[in-house]
């Protein structure tokens, strides 16, 4: 299968490495990054290990069987419109994180995705693969077909175990929330996801994870994000979430993608504009 991945930071890279062993992989990506992969190739460090050399490019080229989106929620429009020029009808899975990806991407074949797998970006052309997490697609509308069980399939031969499930976008709630509970506090504290087991933290998650699930009971969707969450710290406890490695790069969040969809209570709220005052400040110093 031939495998663009169009957003090839950290997560982008890790899982182009992983499928690279029997497809052919294209990592989209822009910068220091896209010049280190072509000049020495990708190195992966951590759960992952290896020297990749794929195909790396700026823009979507187009003729590919399958488009893995991993861009930053607030960059979405701007992938779609650069995929659009060589949109060919290929089916694009979204793997990224966030309440209204999905919606988002009129006009295109869409296959919801989550993935908790963790990484970071150590350098450019570095990335290590930080935390090991489970991998679901699913059709939006809940059936199951045939594409969604042969692209699962190729992707855990390939070492990214994969599951087919009928409940995609709920379980895509769920991961939001999550994030929800882990991104904001660590990108707050500076510190990785494990951190959050501190018993000093303990009645802050809390906090967080049960206006989430109140926001998710309102959608219909029943999750103990509490529970939840403490699982995905421990499996993800040597990973910088995206929202630090953001902050730490003085780039912006996706707080409004996270967070925002989850205010209900003082706690959510908290987080949100205490974020919102770190991007700020990172935009000042950047002037």
């Amino acid at each position: 299968m031939r495998i663009a991945i169009f957003g090839a930071g950290a997560l982008g890279s890790v899982l182009g490495a992983i499928l690279s062993h029997k497809n052919e992989v294209l990592l989209i990506t822009r910068g220091e990054h896209l010049r280190a992969i072509r000049e020495k190739g990708l190195e992966v460090q951590g759960f992952t290990q290896g020297h990749f050399y794929l195909e790396a490019e700026e823009y979507y080229p187009g003729g590919y069987d399958l488009i893995i989106l991993t861009v930053k929620a607030y960059q979405t429009e701007e992938a779609a419109n650069e995929i659009r020029k060589e949109y060919g009808g290929e089916p694009i899975i979204t793997f990224q994180n966030g309440v209204g990806i999905v919606e988002s991407l009129q006009g295109f074949d869409v296959i919801p995705g989550v993935t908790t797998h963790g990484a970071t970006l150590l350098s450019p052309g570095v990335v290590k693969h930080a935390g090991l997490g489970d991998t679901y697609i699913g059709e939006r509308d809940g059936h199951l077909s045939q594409r969604v069980i042969d692209i699962a399939q190729n992707f855990s031969e390939n070492g990214l175990k994969c599951e087919v499930v009928n409940d995609i976008m709920e379980r895509r709630w769920i991961k939001a929330a999550i994030n929800a509970v882990i991104n904001p506090l660590t990108a707050i504290l500076r510190v990785k996801n494990g951190s959050l087991k501190s018993p000093h933290l303990k009645e802050i998650v809390r906090c967080i994870a049960e206006e989430c699930s109140e926001t998710l009971a309102m959608q219909g969707i029943h999750a103990d994000i509490y529970s939840l969450a403490l699982e995905v710290i421990e499996k993800t406890r040597e990973n910088k979430s995206s929202m630090l490695q953001d902050i730490e790069r003085g780039r912006r969040t996706e707080i409004d993608y996270i967070t925002k969809p989850f205010i209900r209570g003082k706690c959510n709220s908290l987080l949100y504009h205490l974020v919102k005052f770190m991007e700020e400040r990172v935009t000042e110093a950047s002037l």
